[in-house]
């Protein structure tokens, strides 16, 4: 087959085919498999534009055995409950159920009693 009889065959394949989504009758349209990185980067760009109030992001708390438990038994109150908790769970609960006041600092200061990190050190 020669360029040009390429080039007359290809010119008529465009021609009966309209543009994909067209209406005309007897056009076929046209669909284009997505490649797979442009789904992965469809993808992202779904998960990015999810509304910022629903969102989390991932958080590490250092929990003494008394935190833990405590944890713990919030969690089989809720099983009582019927609900299936994870750790997470309860305390994102436990937060919104927190309220300010002279309760919130007596038990902010008997923690920070514990915490190594904030203990005062002797001066020099």
């Amino acid at each position: 087959m020669s360029s040009k009889q390429n080039a007359a065959n290809l010119l008529a394949a465009i021609q009966r085919k309209g543009p994909p989504g067209s209406s005309e009758p007897g056009a076929t349209p046209v669909t284009v498999a997505e490649p797979e990185r442009a789904r992965q980067r469809s993808r992202r760009v779904e998960a990015a534009a999810a509304p910022a109030g629903r969102v989390g992001k991932p958080v590490q708390f250092w929990l003494h055995d008394e935190d833990r438990r405590l944890v713990r038994e919030l969690a089989a109150w809720l099983a009582g409950q019927g609900i299936r908790s994870t750790d997470s769970m309860v305390i994102r609960a436990v937060l919104r159920t927190a309220k300010t006041g002279g309760e919130l600092l007596d038990a902010y200061r008997q923690s920070a009693l514990l915490d190594g990190r904030l203990r005062q050190h002797k001066g020099k």
